[in-house]
């Protein structure tokens, strides 16, 4: 009996997670609201607010394995040089856009994102890692913003939803590896 409710609670707060994730692709963040989550899931409030105290919780939990999977991303990067380290940061970066298509709406620099803490520190550390493996310690303004624009494409992944996996990652890389002159 405990595993079917661990695994019945696990089923559910993998339903909160994905109900948010839909609800933050179609309103946004500052649009979605625990009890909208709730009333999406035909629940009370509780049943959300039980799994997550938060709305930034949930969005920690959405985007911690993204955020993980890039760290590893920068971690191999170090080993590399030159144009290969540059193509292998674009590559990493662009695999995680992808396969977090539906999170897109809240971009790495989304003020939502940007301000709050955990998330906020993590991706500010990750940005200003990754322009280093990119750039080297003193990138010149210009590379600065190239790198700030390559890795906002946010607003770009759900305007592409006609595009498949596959063509999203091959523009996605092309754009990016143009705007960073690489």
């Amino acid at each position: 009996m405990a595993s079917s409710r661990a695994e019945q609670a696990e089923r559910t707060r993998k339903t909160v997670l994905d109900t948010a994730r839909r609800l933050f692709a179609e309103r946004g963040f500052d649009g979605t609201s625990l009890q909208l989550i709730a009333d999406t899931m035909g629940v009370q409030k509780a049943n959300v607010y039980y799994y997550f105290r938060t709305k930034m919780a949930i969005l920690e939990a959405l985007l911690e394995g993204s955020i993980a999977a890039f760290e590893q991303t920068l971690a191999a990067a170090e080993r590399l040089d030159g144009l290969a380290r540059k193509e292998f940061l674009v590559d990493g970066f662009v695999d995680q856009v992808v396969a977090s298509r539906s999170m897109s709406p809240l971009s790495r620099i989304a003020p939502t994102v940007r301000r709050e803490g955990r998330i906020g520190e993590a991706l500010r550390a990750q940005t200003a890692r990754g322009l280093r493996l990119m750039f080297g310690d003193e990138p010149t303004v210009e590379q600065q913003a190239a790198y700030y624009m390559a890795t906002d494409v946010g607003p770009v992944v759900p305007r592409m939803k006609h595009l498949s996996d596959a063509e999203l990652r091959d523009l996605l890389r092309r754009l990016c590896l143009r705007i960073l002159d690489v």
